[in-house]
């Protein structure tokens, strides 16, 4: 932006020069295949599958397991560049939160963690 002051003695010109902010976009579909049942690894009923697409107006959550397979709705709570967090629309104390930490996305989930018995960080692949 350019603007110029003038006044009877001398002109000035000031440039102010403003930089865009970086936006990241949490937008996209993140997945992980991880082990549900540990005495099982050999097993392909052993695993499950994560899955949380994230789109511009909704936001939804996947566990398919030998045990569960279900899908809920989420909603956003916060977000910056390094870290999302989303929560069950209907039970805002079960979070998600999504960490970015050199180009990998990690994820953890009390929501998960009750539901399969384990406390776990998983590692996501975003597509």
């Amino acid at each position: 932006m350019v603007s110029e002051k003038s006044d009877s003695l001398n002109s000035k010109t000031t440039i102010e020069a403003k930089t865009p902010q970086k936006t990241f976009s949490w937008l996209g579909n993140y997945s992980c295949n991880f082990l549900r049942m540990k005495d099982e690894s050999a097993d392909p009923r052993g695993w499950g599958m994560i899955r949380i697409k994230i789109k511009t107006d909704s936001a939804k959550f996947s566990l398919d397991t030998y045990i569960e397979n279900f899908e809920k709705e989420l909603m956003v709570v916060n977000q910056n560049e390094k870290e999302m967090i989303l929560s069950l629309k209907n039970k805002k104390d079960s979070t998600f939160v999504i960490t970015k930490n050199n180009n990998k996305y990690f994820l953890k989930s009390n929501f998960i963690n009750e539901t399969v018995g384990e406390t776990e960080t998983y590692e996501l692949k975003k597509e």
